[in-house]
């Protein structure tokens, strides 16, 4: 079997015109908790990507970027896949080994903004392959631990009883895992202490009307400036409202990892890194300095689920827990983030809700969700077919 096309176009998703829950503070606070819930993503910069096989068979793959948070947009996207595309055409798409070898000939050093775009043509030939095989895609990473995976999902609002309210929404719902946004003041505007002490009366505030089962990630994005500071924060909570089952996440940069050490060893709450996941190297570097608990891991950062695996891999054998994130925010997206989890030993509630926010979606089928839970279907693949007048009219977009 060889790879005979490789198509790819952008995939446009539609949000509310009031989507986004960064934006400016006052036009927010007499949001209710049911709008938070609903208008939390912007659209995605998405590009759709079809493998065809020689005889045949396709695979899907979706490559999302945000700007402001993968440091490229759609233009870098399509150029990366352009390029990709020049040295997949007549290669074996089972063989998944030598294909990230091509596209890292390609890359050379590993460019961190070519990862989406890698990851889009990774979860193509993992869909084509799996299909090849008559199995799921979960089969191909070496199995699954369930079929069913409990749900997380993130909480934005300005006051306490806006975050409460969402919270209580998703409870209600069955979810099992909350992550709870702090730090976006400190973030933008820089330390004071009306800021600093705001953050941290959030928090106090919401864990102590949480029940103890709910898992609580309490993520600052990189926004607190120094260990200390997040020391003290955090330890005011503690001693104010703590809750059993809280972890911080990303409080520092992603580069301090010393930091990071130092919050570990001096508070009693796990300590989970996100932005700092940005490939196996940097986990096994996460490893060595002792400086998480739990990572965040988003297969789209890192170039998809074969880097992705390895990363499991060296977290399982340093004891260090996994959490799934969505990225990029479509079915296939979701359902991609679905098989990965179904292949990790210890579950966390992952967050692959992100294909709701969206209408205009072309995919059918994959993951289903209701009652807090995502749940994985046998079919080959990823399970997730695509509207053909979709792909017809993107392709006409495409210049010759």
């Amino acid at each position: 079997m060889k790879i005979a096309a490789v198509d790819f176009f952008p995939m446009y998703l539609e949000a509310p015109s009031d989507a986004g829950t960064d934006g400016p503070r006052q036009s927010q606070l007499d949001f209710t908790p049911e709008k938070l819930a609903a208008r939390r993503y912007k659209p995605p910069e998405s590009v759709f990507v079809r493998l065809i096989s020689d005889d045949g068979i396709e695979g899907y793959g979706d490559g999302a970027t945000l700007p402001h948070y993968l440091g490229h947009g759609i233009g870098s996207m399509l150029d990366w896949l352009g390029r990709f595309r020049e040295v997949l055409i007549g290669e074996e798409p089972r063989n998944i080994a030598s294909i990230h070898q091509r596209m890292e000939l390609v890359a050379s050093i590993g460019v961190p903004g070519c990862r989406p775009a890698q990851a889009a043509i990774d979860m193509a030939v993992h869909d084509l392959a799996a299909k090849s095989f008559g199995c799921p895609v979960y089969e191909l990473l070496g199995g699954s631990y369930r079929d069913t995976l409990e749900l997380q999902t993130q909480m934005h609002g300005h006051t306490v009883e806006q975050l409460l309210g969402v919270c209580q929404h998703y409870i209600g719902q069955g979810f099992t895992g909350l992550k709870l946004k702090i730090g976006a003041e400190l973030r933008q505007h820089g330390f004071s202490k009306g800021r600093f002490d705001e953050d941290a009366d959030k928090v106090a505030g919401v864990i102590a009307s949480l029940p103890d089962h709910i898992q609580v990630d309490v993520d600052a994005n990189q926004g607190i400036m120094n260990p200390k500071m997040a020391i003290a924060m955090f330890e005011r909570i503690r001693r104010e409202a703590f809750h059993p089952n809280m972890a911080i996440e990303q409080p520092l940069h992603h580069l301090d990892l010393e930091g990071h050490a130092l919050i570990r060893k001096m508070l009693p709450f796990p300590v989970v890194l996100d932005e700092a996941v940005t490939s196996p190297v940097a986990v096994l570097q996460i490893a060595r300095m002792g400086a998480a608990d739990r990572v965040v891991l988003k297969p789209n950062r890192v170039g998809g689920l074969w880097p992705a695996r390895k990363i499991v891999d060296i977290c399982e054998a340093n004891g260090i827990g996994v959490s799934l994130d969505t990225m990029p925010f479509s079915l296939l997206g979701d359902t991609m983030l679905c098989h990965l989890g179904a292949s990790i030993k210890r579950h966390y509630p992952l967050d692959a809700q992100g294909h709701t926010f969206f209408a205009g979606s072309p995919f059918e089928g994959g993951i289903t969700l209701s009652d807090g839970l995502a749940r994985l279907s046998d079919a080959p693949g990823f399970g997730v077919s695509v509207s053909s007048s979709f792909i017809a009219e993107g392709l006409k977009s495409v210049p010759n």
